[in-house]
């Protein structure tokens, strides 16, 4: 008889995304899945829609509770879940209709405890496939510990070796339940991350499908898109219990370097004012460092573009002139344009606001073809991506000792 899988979602204000996320979870060709509904304290009509779903599927469980963040959700669904499997959803999110299925046949027949699938990015017109980045096929033993140098991070700035979500993966719960329920003291920055790789690198079993079943719906209005200021205090307050997570004997050297490079991806995505603290003429020392006043104009508008937008707004760091992305007709909420007209702009600099190598190099070719001057174009500088250490030890957040 198949095994029972528990999916547990953490839901919050995600009211008109609901009904579609829970119909994808019950229209699952897996049939024995038990569905947790965690209304974390929701001020629109959430709690009322999980009610209504769960009187007519017995397959549902709801849990009401003071809002609390996602971790904390997810921490009250593991505590309920009876299933041999645990499976992860977002409540402004959805799943194909065979996600779980094609999971568990594969966690059987390679005997894997976790399997990671690919992610499709959802946009209002338009989805783009990400499939994993090791090569599909089951990891353990001599295979698996191969993995651990590019597990966090590939050397590609910045990609993952292995997804850092808990979304995208299949856990057998007797390896999840230690991780998920260890105490978060990070306020929801980084739970996903600091559950997911100590899980897996300490469970070292794990099977990779390139196939793509989980819809993560890009949203300008996400939590993890919003202006924050305490990323720089949570990183200085657990970086260490962070590291001590990492316990397989061996590979501490590797973990700590790679996590390094993650602490930077943090600070110059959601906390780049940390850099300039000490700064009296320039300005966003990640990017080469920009004399204060610069006329700017800012390429990209996802997550790592509108957090750029918000800090250079909100400070006395430098004026936008102008902000472009090629897929600027995604986002009427946000004043982005066409990369076209940037060459009739009166500029110092263009700062490329992507984090994938590939990306910006594909960017910086595109935008040098409209006749943009090269000399002009800065993204994350070079010296700082060989050694995240130098830009760490600018932030005066840890010792040498902890880095």
């Amino acid at each position: 008889m198949a095994e029972l899988i528990s999916v547990i979602v953490p839901i919050y204000n995600v009211e008109p995304y609901l009904r579609q996320c829970i119909e994808s979870i019950i229209n699952q060709t897996y049939r024995n899945i038990e569905i947790i509904l965690v209304d974390d304290g929701s001020t629109d009509k959430c709690g009322d829609i999980c009610d209504e779903y769960a009187a007519k599927d017995q397959r549902i469980k709801v849990i009401h509770k003071k809002n609390g963040g996602q971790d904390s959700a997810r921490k009250e669904g593991m505590k309920i879940a009876q299933g041999v499997y645990i499976g992860y959803v977002d409540g402004d999110d959805w799943i194909e209709p065979e996600m779980y299925e094609s999971l568990y046949k594969l966690a059987k027949k390679s005997g894997a405890l976790i399997v990671e699938s690919g992610v499709i990015d959802t946009y209002t017109n338009k989805a783009v496939l990400r499939k994993p980045f090791y090569t599909p096929g089951f990891y353990s033993g001599k295979k698996f510990q191969d993995t651990i140098p590019t597990i966090i991070h590939t050397g590609n700035f910045f990609k993952h070796g292995i997804f850092p979500y808990l979304v995208t993966k299949l856990f057998y719960k007797d390896c999840i339940f230690k991780y998920q329920m260890m105490s978060e003291e990070s306020n929801n920055l980084v739970d996903d991350v600091m559950c997911v790789f100590p899980c897996v690198i300490n469970t070292q079993s794990i099977y990779i499908t390139d196939e793509c079943f989980y819809h993560y719906r890009i949203r300008n209005s996400s939590t993890k898109r919003s202006l924050r200021n305490d990323v720089a205090d949570i990183i200085k307050a657990n970086y260490s219990n962070w590291l001590k997570r990492f316990n397989a004997v061996g590979y501490e050297k590797s973990i700590q370097s790679q996590l390094n490079f993650f602490i930077m991806y943090l600070l110059a995505s959601k906390a780049i004012y940390i850099f300039d603290l000490n700064q009296s003429d320039l300005c966003l020392i990640p990017y080469g460092g920009i004399k204060k006043s610069s006329k700017i104009v800012l390429y990209g508008a996802g997550a790592v573009g509108i957090q750029l937008y918000n800090y250079i707004s909100n400070s006395d760091c430098c004026s936008i002139v102008y902000w472009a992305d090629k897929n600027y007709s995604s986002f009427s909420d946000l004043d982005v344009k066409s990369p076209e007209n940037i060459i009739n702009i009166d500029f110092d600099y263009l700062i490329i606001a992507i984090f994938n190598r590939d990306a910006y190099i594909s960017a910086k070719k595109s935008l040098i073809s409209m006749g943009i001057n090269e000399n002009k174009i800065r993204w994350i500088d070079e010296k700082y991506l060989n050694n995240p250490k130098l830009l760490l030890e600018q932030c005066n957040l840890f010792n040498d000792s902890k880095i």
